[in-house]
């Protein structure tokens, strides 16, 4: 919701401030350095993000790449407070569904 300004005896509305691209990259970028240090804590030894490790793999909508293969699936991670849209993100990615996770 846009924030009311009064001025005198008028109110006006300021419109919202929107989001770099590079503020999401940053937020996204950090959430996946968190969820890679939560699971070497684990015990995943051998996790990375695919951008340090892989690029067809990053390329390929995998965020997590263990080049141990002892983690039971490819994780894409969101941080976003709606829902992603998984089917779409799904289409894009050649890896197998069985085993294709969205956090």
């Amino acid at each position: 919701m846009a924030k009311k300004k009064q001025s005198n005896s008028e109110t006006q509305e300021t419109p919202k401030k929107q989001r770099s691209k590079g503020y999401s990259r940053n937020k996204g970028n950090r959430y996946e350095a968190q969820v890679v240090k939560e699971l070497k804590e684990l015990g995943y030894t051998g996790v990375k993000t695919s951008r340090s490790e892989s690029k067809s793999a990053d390329d390929n909508k995998v965020d997590i790449v263990d080049t141990e293969h002892k983690l039971p699936v490819n994780l894409q991670l969101k941080k976003t407070q709606s829902i992603p849209s998984y089917f779409k993100i799904r289409s894009e990615s050649t890896v197998d569904p069985k085993t294709f996770a969205i956090m």
